[in-house]
This record gives C-alpha cells, structure tokens and sequence, in this order.
C-alpha cells in the first residue's frame, strides 16, 4: 500500500471534477464543507425528504438524489454508516456511476468482506485519516485542539493499493 500525505497531495488534480458525497454525518458533512471551501465542485447525495436534506441546502451545498449525484460525479465518496453502504451502492451508485470514475470508502470494511464489489472500470481508493495511537487509558492523550486533518488549507490525502 502507498500512503500519501500532504505534502504529496496536489489540489489541482481535483479542481474541475465533481465529487459527490454520499451521506451527510459526521464525516459526509466535515468532507463536503472541506471540499467545498477548497473550490471543489461538491454535490452531496441524501434521501429526499431525510434529516439532512435541508440541513445541506441550509450549509450551502447543492444536493441530490443519491442516484443523481453519482450520475454527475467523477469521484463518488461513500459515508453512510457500514450497514447501509451495500444497499445504497447496489441500488443508486452503481447503476449511475460513471465508466472510469473513482469510488472512495473512509475505511476497507465492505470492500474488503465483498459488501460492495466494484466494477473493473472503477478506481477504488480509501480516503481515511491517521491519527497516531496513544496508550489505552480513561484519560486523553492531549488536551488542546487536534488540529483538523482536513481544510482549505489541508487537502484531504489518500492511501491506495499499490499496482
């Protein structure tokens, strides 16, 4: 596995693409924004009607259907909770994911146990941040601000299968 960071990353590669980013919690929310304050083109697929429906419209972001914003992405990143990627992908993404577009999980749980098996045309990329392990114990490791793993200022980074 290659691991690149910062230092490696050039936001340039993603500007003029869409991305989409399925499901809006903890993780959907911090890349969409993320994203979107680094000029990313973003659009963000969620239930119509669901809970974050109109809390995306309310942050700015366009929002779509599932189906629909993978139609119109080049890069489709999955955050929904593990128990629902399967259904979702099966569903909306992958009879409206482009030919040649890159599929990109927060971590290899349903790749890995063959929830989700892409198509061969799909690139397929974890995008995930590392955080450094402390000893276990009820107290936490630091009390100031981490500072965030990804911004405008701190473009996200991937780690993808060595060829």
């Amino acid at each position: 596995m290659q691991v690149y960071y910062d230092k490696d990353c050039d936001l340039k590669l993603i500007k003029g693409k869409t991305v989409a980013i399925i499901g809006y919690g903890s993780q959907g929310h911090a890349h969409a924004q993320n994203l979107n304050d680094s000029g990313v083109k973003v659009i963000v697929g969620a239930r119509k009607g669901g809970a974050s429906w109109g809390k995306i419209e309310q942050a700015g972001l366009k929002v779509a259907e599932v189906g629909d914003a993978v139609k119109e992405a080049d890069f489709v990143m999955m955050l929904l909770p593990d128990e629902n990627i399967p259904a979702v992908y099966s569903q909306h993404v992958a009879p409206n994911i482009k030919q040649g577009a890159t599929l990109a999980f927060a971590h290899g749980f349903n790749i890995h146990y063959g929830f989700v098996e892409p198509r061969e045309d799909l690139d397929v990329v974890m995008l995930a941040p590392l955080v450094a392990a402390g000893p276990a114990s009820s107290k936490p490791i630091s009390v100031k601000k981490p500072k965030p793993i990804c911004s405008a200022s701190r473009p996200c980074c991937v780690a993808v299968p060595s060829s």
